[in-house]
């Protein structure tokens, strides 16, 4: 006998609603170690957090530290004051925060920071940064990270969990379940049914993937034991978070992996006109990716996941006739938190330009890495290293080079599933410190 639509939906909500005082029998186990007994043959989670419209970093992953700049706005616009709103070196750590992240402070010694990738040489607008900061190339078909680990750890009971759209490209169909499809299993108050799943013509998506999930009875149960206690102190205005919905799965098992992309359009980051909102844009941000981390940290899973923040770009340094901050392509930074951190380090630098260095605009720069050592390298020893070379036979050291998406990425792989690094590019390095052991 076929089931409409609205019936499964409520059978499956009847599932839950059942079992509702098994919830409180649940309770006594602890999370950590149902996330123990959910992960067999696994030691790793990730998390792809994509901040969309471009982040000013001084505002969050690297804040100006000089006190006594007397550069000109123009070339250099903070919207802070450096002494006071920085939070330095916190908790004997090398992470410093601008005002923006102050919410992610706690999490400093489970945490490290890579500043200075090169996105390229020009400007390729929103999309095609986006796809080469989740991806690690610019092609619209390359496969994001999300897509390679979703790949080799999904399965019939374990979904790949997103808001957004993941490029497969080449690699293998994984099992994906929306946030919003889940949003629509019902309130989380209740879990009761509110609405079919009309939305979702897609049958495989609509049914199958709710047969498989509604068959795992005591990971719905836990499901909605930790959905219900994340969404406490949520407004209503706000809704069911999606990172929330993330994080229910990553506890209760029914994922490994997930890619959430934090995007609001009446809070827009691409602030080309009246940057001074940026700030506290961007801050909304941190707040929920600190929310998350800490649900992390309460249910035993920070050192099991692995958590990336990244952003298309970076914005420049000073402001633009409009008042606001254009596409910075030659710097950017990451956040990572969790798993196999060497936490509390930063890796890579920027250097500002002014106007007054023959650019139009003031800008960032991403300064070179040693791959040897992981340090960055001394500007003033490389120039030296060009003067003594013919011009038609100039090159850096080999082990000297930028940073770019696909060598953090190589470096993630390298230390959580390192077949992944067939499907990055060839020349791509390992910055070694990141990672325990490398």
């Amino acid at each position: 006998m076929s089931l409409h639509r609205r019936d499964f939906l409520k059978q499956a909500a009847h599932v839950a609603l059942g079992a509702a005082p098994m919830i409180a029998g649940l309770s006594s186990v602890t999370t950590r170690a149902w996330a123990a007994a959910n992960a067999p043959g696994s030691d790793f989670n990730f998390v792809l957090f994509r901040v969309v419209g471009g982040m000013d970093t001084t505002l969050s992953l690297h804040p100006w530290t000089d006190d006594n700049s007397k550069i000109a706005e123009e070339d250099l616009w903070l919207n802070y004051q450096p002494r006071s709103e920085v939070q330095r070196g916190i908790d004997g750590t090398q992470i410093s925060l601008g005002p923006s992240a102050a919410a992610i402070a706690p999490f400093a010694r489970n945490m490290a920071i890579v500043r200075g990738l090169y996105m390229g040489a020009s400007d390729l607008g929103h999309p095609a940064a986006i796809q080469h900061i989740s991806s690690a190339r610019t092609q619209e078909s390359a496969p994001h990270l999300a897509a390679l680990f979703g790949e080799k750890m999904s399965d019939s009971t374990r979904f790949v969990v997103t808001n957004t759209s993941i490029q497969r490209g080449t690699v293998g169909p994984f099992p994906v379940i929306l946030t919003q499809a889940l949003k629509e299993m019902g309130d989380v108050t209740d879990f009761s049914t509110t609405s079919s799943l009309e939305l979702y013509q897609d049958r495989n998506l609509a049914v199958n993937r709710y047969l498989d999930l509604v068959a795992q009875k005591p990971k719905l149960i836990k499901f909605a034991e930790v959905l219900r206690d994340r969404q406490k102190n949520v407004p209503a205005v706000d809704g069911v978070l999606d990172e929330n919905l993330a994080l229910a799965s990553l506890v209760a098992g029914l994922s490994r992996v997930a890619q959430i992309d934090l995007i609001d359009q009446a809070r827009d980051l691409d602030t080309h006109g009246g940057h001074g909102n940026h700030r506290e844009f961007q801050r909304v941000r941190w707040d929920r990716i600190a929310g998350f981390l800490q649900g992390l940290r309460e249910n035993g899973l920070m050192e099991k996941t692995l958590v990336a923040v990244v952003s298309e770009f970076n914005r420049s340094p000073g402001r633009n006739g409009a008042a606001g901050k254009d596409h910075n392509y030659t710097d950017n930074a990451v956040a990572l938190f969790g798993r196999g951190l060497d936490g509390g380090r930063v890796f890579g630098d920027h250097k500002l330009y002014l106007r007054s260095d023959l650019n139009p605009l003031s800008l960032w720069a991403g300064s070179f890495l040693d791959y040897k050592t992981g340090k960055v390298s001394d500007l003033d020893a490389l120039q030296a290293i060009i003067a003594k070379q013919n011009s038609a036979k100039f090159r850096l050291p080999d082990h000297i080079d930028l940073i770019r998406p696909t060598d953090l990425w190589a470096t993630v792989a390298q230390s959580l599933a390192p077949a992944v690094i067939k499907n990055l590019a060839p020349e791509s390095r390992i910055i070694p410190g990141l990672f325990r052991g490398t």
